[in-house]
């Protein structure tokens, strides 16, 4: 996409069929003009920032096409590049512009007529060695930044003979190739592959500092309030495997991949000094914290004999509670403890002092487990807990151990007392949608709950379910994971890819 400078139009360009670049109105949806001369994908675009106004693509069938305008017409074709042209940009002044391809080829134009004014940066000594994805121009115009495949990011002085003025090497693996860049303000900044977004100090040639992030769904949250009461540390994964440390209030502040396929639950352990997560590679993984930043994460693997569907843990004891389809089982230090079978397993909570293991079914029942021996047996307990009409998804004790809160597949959230194993809080059935998350206050007295309907609820325990807060629409695409990160914040994560922060003011 490219804005007019009146800021009333803009330029699209892509692949599709029939029309792949279009000029028209934010507005009324009219258009400027035909472009003529593309038979295949056009990867860039730009808009001439003054008259005579121009517009200029570059495409996969390595042609820079200039449209003369509005309406925009043909004007010019230059076929300079031998391959992909990734990025096409005028200069500030709209003077000139310069095109980058996957020919490793940076060309200088005029920016009026079109016509082809110097290549540059062809020397050994000069040239990227990979294709070029992106180029912008500072905002003077006397400075033009590339970033490439080959892991770099390159300086050229636009003003003296079009010389490199250095080159900012990015990294060494695959995921820190550059494939996009700009300039705000005074910032250079560039993205990598990875989805790292680098701030760049082009005086001395290395990277001032990352903001890191997912660039995947999220699938789960987890955070431990109540050991680090002031810190509001807590840690997200997405379903490609990668485990981002969060500081609610600073940020990103380290990162790393852990699984090889999707967690599905994940839980601070051992004081915040590891983190305990179960995923689709079949694994419980113990990981070291903290994490770092695109360095290797030191973790422990436990094999498990089956896919799992969710898991808990317990800090008294240092025990995992893991639920299969057919049963749960209970691991410490890497190691299977016991297990019991209990058929259409699909939910878990262990409770805070780890005597008790809660484990909802398909069926919509409950059923407790006695920890015995230390963990080296599971007693099966006589009465089940029924209430729900659909598949127990997702359970949680509370801090004290004195609630259980269950959801299920019907849209419904129970709270159970644990002493009388009665209903003591019900009718929270204000969802639209299947529970998949749930989270106690450090302080027992709110509870909160995420579904597929999108929206997160916030429950007082001490008032009635109409005094509840809804955060309506939180993911779009889904909630997938809540927890509480401090007494009044919550942090809640989604299948839109998003993390997000919120702040009880009352």
């Amino acid at each position: 996409l490219a804005w007019a400078p009146d800021g009333k139009k803009i330029v699209a360009v892509g692949e599709g069929r029939g029309q792949i670049a279009k000029c028209f109105a934010w507005d009324k949806g009219s258009t400027f003009g035909e472009f003529d001369g593309l038979s295949r994908k056009v990867n860039s675009c730009d808009y001439r920032p003054n008259s005579p106004f121009r517009i200029v693509t570059g495409s996969e069938d390595q042609v820079v096409n200039v449209y003369a305008g509005p309406p925009f017409k043909f004007q010019l074709s230059n076929k300079k590049h031998t391959n992909f042209v990734n990025s096409v940009k005028y200069s500030p002044d709209g003077a000139k512009f310069v095109s980058v391809s996957s020919d490793k080829k940076c060309i200088l134009y005029d920016g009026e007529s079109g016509a082809f004014l110097q290549e540059f940066g062809v020397g050994k000594a000069e040239q990227h060695t990979g294709s070029i994805l992106g180029c912008a121009w500072s905002p003077k115009g006397d400075r033009l930044i590339t970033c490439a495949a080959d892991k770099t990011v390159k300086l050229w002085d636009m003003q003296g003979g079009l010389k490199l003025v250095s080159t900012i090497p990015m990294g060494s693996q695959v995921e820190d190739m550059q494939v996009g860049c700009c300039w705000v303000g005074d910032y250079a900044l560039s993205l990598s592959l990875s989805g790292h977004l680098n701030y760049l100090d082009l005086g001395s040639g290395a990277i001032r500092t990352q903001v890191l992030g997912h660039t995947k769904p999220l699938t789960t949250v987890t955070a431990d309030p109540a050991s680090n009461p002031s810190e509001e540390t807590f840690y997200t994964s997405s379903y490609d495997g990668r485990v981002c440390a969060w500081d609610a209030s600073a940020g990103c502040k380290g990162e790393g991949t852990v699984h090889s396929n999707m967690p599905v639950k994940m839980h601070v352990a051992a004081g915040g000094t590891h983190l305990h997560s179960i995923g689709f590679d079949d694994s419980l993984r113990t990981t070291r914290l903290p994490l770092g930043s695109g360095k290797a994460a030191k973790i422990e693997t436990c094999k498990l004999d089956a896919q799992p569907k969710d898991s808990s843990y317990c800090k008294a004891t240092d025990v995992t509670a893991v639920v299969f389809e057919t049963k749960v089982q209970l691991f410490k230090g890497g190691a299977a403890l016991c297990s019991a079978d209990l058929p259409d397993a699909s939910s878990c909570a262990v409770s805070p002092d780890g005597s008790q293991v809660a484990v909802g079914t398909k069926s919509g029942k409950i059923f407790t487990f006695a920890v015995q021996a230390g963990g080296g047996a599971l007693a099966k307990g006589g009465k089940a807990l029924e209430r729900h009409r659909g598949e127990v998804t997702a359970m949680a004790y509370s801090y004290d151990g004195a609630s259980l809160a269950s959801g299920d597949s019907n849209r419904e959230v129970l709270v159970w007392d644990t002493s009388t194993q009665e209903v003591k809080k019900s009718r929270m059935v204000y969802h639209s949608s299947k529970i998949t998350c749930l989270s106690w206050s450090p302080d027992n007295g709110t509870l909160c709950s995420g579904s597929v309907d999108s929206n997160v609820i916030l429950w007082p325990m001490d008032l009635p379910t109409s005094k509840r807060t809804t955060l309506a629409l939180a993911h779009k695409e889904g909630v997938r994971g809540v927890a509480f990160v401090g007494e009044k914040t919550v942090c809640s994560v989604g299948s839109d890819a998003v993390c997000k922060i919120w702040r009880r003011t009352a």
